[in-house]
């Protein structure tokens, strides 16, 4: 990637360094009457760091022959980026097609191209967007006899600008279909030239790889009246239609060439023709980008391509097939970090994508949560009630005192208060009891009730003493 002239973070710092320094410095401190030039000065500088100079980024997009779909759609491409981003500038180089774009962007001649989807090579090649589909069209003449691709044969045919797309996918049809083809028959040419030398009678037949509505052959369909559109299969329909035909012979290619799709050209997308809807074959076009391109700058381009694909199809009615869902499925590059950000933009966040899950995590912690307090509280006020039987138990025993026991009851009252003490204590060394607040205030009326039975206990024998 070519950037233009940047300013220097670093150098920057340094400066803010230095300043600082020299404003510490003592002599400089003592002089207080220099503080407002300091501020003046502090405001300029972060002033100037607002309105530095964006950083502005230079790209090379390999487009297509200058009379192609490829350089028109580049153009308004370029058109579009320039005009939502001063940082961005798009240079656009032409160039013989799919195969030629690819070795560009693999070398970093190029950051930008557009190529065939099912176009070999290119390691350092990351998908943007899949854009439209490119149609293979075959025009012949009408008085040739080519009716199917298996009529080729011994006839002199264009077969696209050699490094093109075209020649690429029409290669490998051929070889395919089985048709034998002299060398000297095969015309490798430019877009343009190719459909002169079909007006002019040089070429009887030629593909063109290309969006459905291309103005240059609806020109010629109209301009040359022997001119017409042959469909891509081989033999004739049999008892099946010619498109079903058709689409099962696309089906068999896509086993050797994968990214092929069935594709139709419809009634007349040409100035009124064709007659009929023509059964082809055809790949997407994609728009795509060096791997070491910029992501931001990807992104941003992605962004805008979408954001203003109305005005876009306004100027080239291609881009009316761009589509967010189509654009990066299937695609043969893997998508650039850029292109991806964009897209996954609307993709729901962690809690959003598991909302259910966590619901129900929740709803179980929170259910869980209510079951355990429940026995928490249950557990609590069991032993709550327990220790409350022994204040009940103590009560009791105090209720008995009075003032006629006797030294018997003494006695006994004390071995049932023992018996109290055993029974509590063995239930605390069980956990049954918790020893806490409550356990205190039942080892006071204990206490409080043994000291009580002592006192009887000497105003007892006090009072025996005194009577004999």
């Amino acid at each position: 990637m070519a950037y233009g002239a940047r300013w220097n973070v670093s150098e920057y710092n340094q400066s803010i360094l230095s300043f600082v320094y020299f404003a510490m410095d003592e002599s400089t401190l003592k002089r207080l009457r220099l503080l407002p030039v300091i501020s003046a000065l502090l405001l300029v500088i972060g002033l100037a760091w607002w309105l530095r100079t964006p950083d502005i980024q230079v790209l090379t997009f390999s487009t297509g022959s200058k009379d192609g779909l490829y350089h028109r759609l580049a153009m308004q491409i370029k058109i579009a980026v320039e005009s939502n981003h001063d940082d961005i500038i798009i240079n656009l180089m032409p160039s013989a097609g799919s195969r030629e774009n690819i070795a560009r962007l693999d070398n970093d001649k190029a950051q930008l191209a557009l190529v065939q989807n099912d176009a070999l090579g290119g390691a350092s090649v990351r998908s943007v967007a899949a854009l439209y589909p490119e149609v293979l069209h075959l025009l012949c003449h009408t008085n040739s006899g080519i009716r199917s691709l298996v009529d080729l044969s011994d006839k002199r045919v264009g077969i696209g600008a050699p490094k093109s797309g075209t020649e690429q996918i029409t290669t490998n049809l051929i070889t395919f279909a089985g048709v034998k083809l002299k060398t000297e028959d095969i015309a490798h040419s430019s877009f343009s030239s190719t459909i002169n030398q079909l007006k002019n009678g040089k070429l009887d037949a030629a593909f063109f790889l290309t969006g459905l509505g291309t103005p240059s052959i609806g020109a010629a369909l109209l301009e040359d009246k022997q001119l017409m559109l042959a469909p891509i299969y081989t033999g004739h329909a049999g008892s099946d239609s010619a498109e079903d035909t058709a689409r099962s012979f696309t089906k068999g290619f896509r086993i050797h060439y994968p990214h092929v799709t069935p594709q139709t050209i419809p009634l007349m997308a040409y100035n009124g023709k064709p007659f009929s809807p023509i059964p082809s074959l055809g790949v997407q076009a994609v728009l795509a980008c060096s791997r070491n391109t910029d992501a931001e700058v990807i992104e941003r381009i992605t962004r805008t391509i979408f954001e203003h694909r109305a005005v876009l199809s306004q100027k080239e009615p291609t881009f009316s097939d761009l589509d967010e869902q189509t654009a990066q499925s299937a695609l043969q590059f893997p998508l650039h970090e850029g292109a991806e950000n964009y897209y996954r933009r609307k993709e729901p966040g962690f809690f959003a994508k598991n909302v259910e899950i966590m619901g129900f995590i929740l709803t179980t912690i929170l259910l869980s949560w209510s079951i355990l307090s429940w026995v928490r509280e249950w557990y609590t006020q069991n032993r709550k009630n327990k220790i409350d039987s022994y204040y009940q138990a103590i009560d009791d025993v105090i209720s008995r005192l009075h003032d006629g026991t006797n030294l018997k009851e003494i006695d006994d009252l004390e071995n049932e208060l023992i018996k109290i003490r055993q029974r509590a204590s063995a239930e605390l060394v069980k956990e049954q009891l918790a020893a806490d607040e409550s356990y205190i205030i039942y080892q006071n009326m204990l206490n409080g009730c043994q000291a009580m039975l002592v006192r009887m206990r000497e105003k007892i024998q006090a009072s025996s003493n005194k009577n004999a």
